[in-house]
């Protein structure tokens, strides 16, 4: 036999399944079952089924159901004594074999039982009473089994569950630590941290409540999770330098450059150090390569390197200023009171590195450099060679001390040769790595014959005479493919960069970065990214033959630009794909199928395609524009942005492309308002506009953008140009043109308080959006309706569209509006008098606000009456 209560009452006895549905034999049936081995009262069955206050017949009506339901299920209840009771085993009713698996920790099973809410049909005091009491059981069941899945690294699939009841359960502690948990476990930990500071404030505001003990264990050990470990692997071996560790050690917080040749191991040194020193910085060790000695072009410009080190301490991009002075200042309110290490790797000059400078108390900086740059109450720290038995060490560790011990004179060839170079120790050690079996001796004989070692003094000609040496133990594709990689633009190329590069297949390119790896002249300091001393860079360049040259660059730009219009087409699905060549031979380009995948691969070739840029041909630079700008937009680097576009313009000015030249000077029209240039923003939008002559949907899409452009004291030219753009749209019968031309026209004329024209417009708009199905078309629709009815002081017409269009936006996953529309809600139900709707709609902004990162000072200023 078996029984359910759960989502209504069935048996199931000999094969034969009963539903009783919302009858009352069903609900007595449940009751019982309910109670199951116990015996319940004639005057319980009364009040549990039929209520508090019962028919005056109520004993005899359940005389009769009682005999009805003995008839129905023959031997299932029995009289006993003044009561009733089923005679069967617990474990065969769906509720109490629930229990019994949750008490063996089968929470799976148990959960798997659950159907719905147990006597659902029957509406009484005391079944309302026990389905409240069984939720509980549910949620502590459901909370031990998401305490399992996060035992067994379910981390991501948790997190849509776990916000769906944070949401439902905003002051649920437990359930706020197993989000938090879960955001941890994958990989998402500063927005675990930012969800422990929404909950915080949150319990704070309602219950005056600070966090438990065991949420707040969780959320310093979140804290120290989430300090940003961006030092590369510690170089490995690490030999000498003793001298050298003891003056760091010593240094006082500030700042120190350690300058020196190339190849003498400044890099080494400095990671070697910060490793070593990492528990003096808790809150976090920053690491930026600035490539200032790579090859040209590739120096990261102080504006990029300040919004990576902002990235990497998770201030949102929405907080980041476009002048350089201003990041410089919020990079240092970002580091106040925090004990930090910051590494500024092969900087150029003193105008690279000064505005990267925290200067804050207990912020340390660690510089390296070939020129003796001296920023502003630096400590100096020269590095010179290392000193001979160093040299001596460093090599026997790469090649075994038992070796080198068995050959001590061939040891100190190799050592004198090489120069005492780190650099050079590390490529020569590899190549006598590679061939255990060959005599030391004879590999310090090659290393002597060298001609360019004629003058012992020139330490770069011994760096290339080394370099020489173990490019001749290559294998013939390795070589060819070492050259290749001397004419990369960037400072560093993926595995597909590579491929294209050379020409070849993906695995058999790979096999040659592999060979290249273990002869020390090509290192991956990130999975799939390649890159070397810039030295080698050059030696390989040098390599380079002239009948090989301009192929393989043109194949890599072919897999960059390619690879990027793929990128960004997925990254901005509305955007119209250009038209593209035919990728040449040997090309490998790159397919996404998600906007995660194209944007982490967008921001991960960034540099390499703004140094590709200038190299490529006009097509693929101009593609490899179109790609870039609106990521580029969307991530804050605008300074990029407009670089970018300038050069796609210039590009296209060697091209018959007028739908290219007319989109890349609305980009730039972009790039240069982002920057405050908005002069020259509308002269590059207004010769889109010419551009585009005889296209009304280009031209119309161009005044839309000069729209945009205007401020808030020229919102009637904004219209102006709006009107405009609608008609020409409406004259070529672009639906989704004339779309966004109604929605400006609405947030238009609610701006300067027309409010009738706004619905007007609204309303004509939102049956355009639903036909489309367009999200947040509805959602930015519904808040021009809702603010053109707040205008009107129609408040419960504003407060129900301002609801509808948070709602859109969170269906459409724009998180900022969301707050936004919520923010709004707060206003309008404030100036209806409505102080506690305000503050819970506040609230939820306020919360939307933290999760997304975004600065929500007005907002506490709203909230801030309501907590005095």
């Amino acid at each position: 036999m078996r029984f359910t209560v759960f989502g209504g009452v069935s048996a199931r006895v000999d094969g034969r399944v009963t539903e009783f549905g919302a009858t009352r034999l069903g609900a007595l049936l449940g009751v019982l079952l309910v109670g199951a081995g116990e015996v319940v009262t004639a005057d319980e069955l009364v009040e549990r089924v039929l209520g508090d206050a019962p028919p005056a017949r109520a004993r005899a009506m359940m005389r009769t159901w009682l005999t009805r339901l003995r008839q129905t299920l023959p031997g299932l209840v029995e009289r006993d004594g003044a009561g009733y009771v089923v005679r069967v085993d617990p474990l065969e009713v769906d509720l109490h074999l629930f229990r019994h698996l949750v008490r063996a920790g089968r929470t799976a099973e148990a959960l798997a039982l659950v159907t719905g809410e147990p006597l659902s049909t029957l509406d009484t005091p005391w079944a309302a009473q026990h389905r409240a009491g069984f939720a509980a059981e549910l949620l502590a069941a459901r909370l031990d089994h998401v305490d399992d899945r996060l035992a067994r690294d379910e981390h991501a699939a948790l997190v849509p569950e776990l916000r769906a009841l944070a949401e439902q359960r905003p002051l649920d502690e437990r359930v706020a630590a197993q989000l938090i948990e879960a955001l941890h476990g994958s990989g998402r930990t500063q927005e675990a941290v930012r969800h422990f500071e929404v909950v915080k404030a949150r319990l704070a505001d309602e219950l005056g409540a600070e966090p438990s003990r065991p949420l707040a264990a969780l959320h310093r050990r979140l804290r120290s999770a989430s300090a940003p470990r961006q030092l590369p692997a510690p170089p490995k071996p690490f030999t000498g330098r003793a001298p050298e560790l003891a003056q760091l050690d010593r240094a006082p917080t500030g700042v120190v450059v350690i300058t020196g040749t190339g190849g003498v191991g400044k890099t080494s040194l400095a990671v070697h150090w910060a490793h070593r020193a990492a528990d003096r910085f808790p809150d976090g060790q920053l690491f930026v390569n600035l490539h200032g000695f790579g090859p040209s072009g590739a120096a990261v410009s102080p504006g990029d390197a300040l919004l990576r080190l902002l990235s990497a301490l998770d201030v949102p991009r929405a907080k980041v200023p476009h002048d350089l002075a201003g990041q410089s200042e919020l990079l240092r309110d970002a580091l106040a009171d925090k004990r930090v290490l910051m590494v500024l790797d092969n900087a150029t000059d003193t105008d690279q590195v000064e505005p990267l400078l925290p200067r804050t108390p207990n912020a340390h900086v660690v510089i390296t450099s070939r020129t003796a740059i001296k920023p502003a109450h630096a400590h100096s720290l020269p590095l010179g060679l290392l000193p001979p038995d160093d040299a001596r060490e460093l090599l026997a560790s790469r090649i075994g001390h038992d070796r080198a011990r068995a050959e001590p004179e061939a040891v100190d060839t190799v050592v004198r040769r090489c120069a005492r170079l780190p650099l050079a120790l590390a490529v020569a050690g590899a190549r006598a790595a590679t061939q255990p079996e060959f005599p030391l001796a004879a590999l310090a004989d090659e290393l002597a014959d060298l001609d360019a070692f004629a003058d012992d003094d020139d330490v770069t000609a011994d760096l290339r005479s080394v370099f020489s040496h173990s490019c001749k133990a290559l294998s013939p594709a390795a070589l060819r493919l070492f050259r290749l990689l001397g004419l990369v633009p960037g400072s560093d190329i993926s595995l597909a960069g590579a491929a294209s590069l050379a020409g070849l297949a993906v695995p058999e390119t790979e096999a040659l970065l592999a060979e290249l790896a273990r002869a020390n002249l090509l290192d991956e300091p990130e999975t799939g990214r390649f890159t070397c001393h810039d030295l080698l860079r050059d030696y390989a360049a040098e390599l380079a033959l002239d009948s090989e040259r301009d192929e393989a660059l043109h194949r890599l730009l072919d897999h960059l630009a390619l690879t990027s219009v793929e990128a960004g087409v997925v990254f901005t699905p509305s955007r119209r794909r250009p038209a593209t060549p035919e990728p040449a031979t040997g090309v490998v380009v790159t397919r996404f199928h998600t906007h995660e995948e194209a944007l982490t691969w967008l921001m991960s070739e960034h540099p390499a395609l703004m140094a590709a840029m200038p190299h490529g041909t006009p097509a693929q630079t101009w593609l490899i524009g179109w790609s870039l700008a609106d990521v580029l937009d969307r991530q804050a680097h605008y300074r990029d942005l407009l670089t970018s576009q300038q050069l796609a313009l210039a590009a296209l000015e060697q091209l018959d492309d007028t739908d290219g030249l007319g989109r890349t000077l609305i980009n730039l029209g972009r790039g240069l308002a982002r920057v405050g240039r908005l002069d020259e923003a509308t002269a590059a939008l207004e010769r889109a506009f010419d551009v585009y002559e005889g296209d009304p949907a280009g031209q119309a899409g161009v005044l839309l953008n000069i729209a945009m452009l205007c401020p808030d004291d020229r919102i009637p030219q904004a219209l102006e140009y709006t009107r405009r753009g609608l008609a020409l749209f409406e004259e070529c019968g672009d639906e989704y043109g004339q779309a966004n031309a109604l929605t400006g026209l609405a947030w238009g004329y609610g701006k300067i308080g027309e409010y009738g024209k706004a619905i007007e417009h609204a309303e004509r708009v939102m049956v355009k959006w639903r036909a489309m199905g367009h999200v947040i078309g509805q959602a930015e629709t519904w808040d021009n309706l809702g603010t053109a009815y707040l205008g009107l002081g129609e408040h419960e017409k504003a407060a129900e569209a301002f609801t509808r269009s948070a709602e859109h936006f969170r269906l459409g996953g724009d998180r900022p509006l969301e707050a936004a529309a919520y923010e709004e809600l707060g206003d309008t139900h404030a100036a209806a008098g409505d102080a506690e709707l305000a503050r819970e709609a506040w609230q939820t902004s306020l919360r939307l606000h933290a999760e997304a990162g975004l600065p929500a000072e007005r907002l506490r200023a709203k909230l801030q009456p309501e907590r005095q």
